[in-house]
């Protein structure tokens, strides 16, 4: 009897950037035809299709919208995005209320101006003002979210390798713990705060602290205590050995890599699809030591940064 299925909200908590993914997926899915959408066809039908429905509500939506109109659909998408931009309301709150403020001031200014064409020197000397405002507060919005970006990635940072350390990801492989770690920072704070500011200082220090990091955790739990080992073979016995869902997990997230820019994901996603045959990709490396395995993960992870 095959093993009941690892409920979608599992999967989820342990892995968070599955609901990015999910959501990225089905928007990049949409096709329109005949005023039906044709989501079935566009995104993976076994883990993916499943990861979706659940998330937005398996039976009603799925049939009453997706399967039927464009308009349902994208409200279904609608809402989904609402509660995800509900996390960030907080920090934005302060800078909303000034840039609306501004707005309303603004606005005030110009309607003096079409009344009262008199005053037209002095409300061109006011926008001047408002420009030279506006510039500044810019500027200054920039650097407080640059700066709360930057906490936030840290947090992230502590927090997933808070999770490997005590022990919340013992039911994978270790190679494979590894690989969740960088995925999971490449879908959340830490990746956005990479690909979005070029401080090539700071991003490099954060980088480096992950790998530190990793590199530390790596060496406890190989058991026993590897210095070199030949991986491929190994690590495609351990993925076979996972449940039916935790390999459909794996092969999700990679399902985009490319052997010749991605070439670990690749081994990833083609060991965790059942193909143990890693042989046709020259750049995989035939042993790993703790420090190899995390340089050639980091260099697909920035690659797959590149392309984003």
């Amino acid at each position: 009897m095959k093993p009941r299925p690892i409920p979608t909200n599992d999967l989820i908590k342990e892995h968070p950037q599955l609901t990015e993914k999910a959501l990225i997926d089905f928007v990049n899915g949409i096709e329109v035809m005949d005023d039906h959408i044709r989501f079935r066809e566009t995104i993976n039908q076994s883990f993916g299709s499943r990861l979706w429905n659940d998330l937005i509500g398996q039976s009603h939506l799925r049939q009453q919208t997706i399967d039927q109109h464009v308009n349902e659909s994208l409200r279904a998408v609608s809402s989904f995005l609402q509660q995800l931009e509900q996390q960030q309301i907080h920090s934005d709150l302060a800078l909303a209320k000034v840039s609306e403020k501004l707005a309303e001031t603004r606005a005030g200014v110009m309607r003096l101006n079409a009344k009262h064409n008199e005053l037209a020197q002095q409300v061109n000397v006011l926008i001047s003002a408002f420009e030279r405002l506006d510039s500044q507060y810019n500027a200054l919005a920039e650097k407080v979210q640059q700066v709360d970006n930057g906490r936030l990635a840290s947090q992230q940072l502590e927090a997933v390798f808070d999770k490997w350390k005590a022990g919340r990801l013992n039911h994978y492989p270790v190679m494979v713990r590894l690989y969740l770690v960088f995925d999971e920072l490449h879908w959340g704070d830490f990746g956005n705060y990479c690909r979005q500011y070029n401080l090539e200082h700071e991003i490099s220090r954060l980088i480096q602290q992950a790998k530190d990091k990793a590199l530390t955790q790596l060496k406890e739990d190989l058991q026993p205590k590897q210095t070199v080992w030949a991986w491929q073979e190994q690590l495609a016995t351990e993925i076979q050995k996972l449940p039916e869902d935790y390999q459909q997990l794996l092969a999700y997230l990679t399902n985009d890599a490319q052997v010749e820019i991605t070439p670990m994901f690749w081994a990833v996603n083609r060991l965790a699809n059942g193909k143990q045959d890693l042989a046709g990709c020259k750049k995989l490396p035939i042993v790993f030591n703790a420090d190899s395995v995390i340089q050639s993960f980091a260099r697909d992870f920035g690659a797959r940064n590149a392309q984003q």
